[in-house]
């Protein structure tokens, strides 16, 4: 994964190179590397157009894996690795419980029995993206120290 993009895709193009059956498929080799097939038909893959800089997410309780097309079109042969990445979220909390560390060593074993790098960041360019937005009404607070 490289911090320049190779060359960039419209979201159509995107989900022409990575339909459905395909993440799919990649999702059903890796959760056959770490032994938990039965997860197949739960865990869910979208599209999320409202990720900003966030290249994906798990959303541990509903089982869900959320690609950013944005960033991925600007880099879609990082596909393979943001899938198996957010997988290994579901999979690590899954076998392990929900105490563990995010990118902790059971994260980690699970990347590499999948054949990735355990590397927790991208360095996709993110150049143009807009941060997260501030809630309206609400400004940044100074902190205020009580001694008791």
């Amino acid at each position: 994964m490289s911090g320049t993009p190779s060359h960039q895709l419209s979201h159509e193009q995107l989900a022409v190179l990575w339909p459905a059956d395909r993440l799919l498929q990649l999702l059903e080799q890796a959760l056959i590397a770490w032994g938990v097939e039965e997860l197949k038909q739960t865990i869910e893959i979208r599209w999320n157009q409202r990720l900003r800089t966030t290249i994906g997410r798990a959303n541990l309780l509903l089982m869900v894996l959320e690609l950013n097309p944005t960033l991925l079109a600007r880099n879609p042969e990082g596909v393979p690795h943001v899938l198996i990445h957010e997988a290994a979220h579901l999979v690590a909390r899954y076998k392990y419980g929900p105490r563990i560390a995010p990118h902790g060593s059971q994260w980690k074993s699970l990347m590499l029995a999948a054949g990735e790098s355990p590397r927790a960041t991208h360095s996709f360019d993110t150049t143009g993206l807009r941060n997260r937005r501030r809630r309206a009404g609400r400004q940044p607070t100074k902190r205020k120290w009580i001694w008791w």
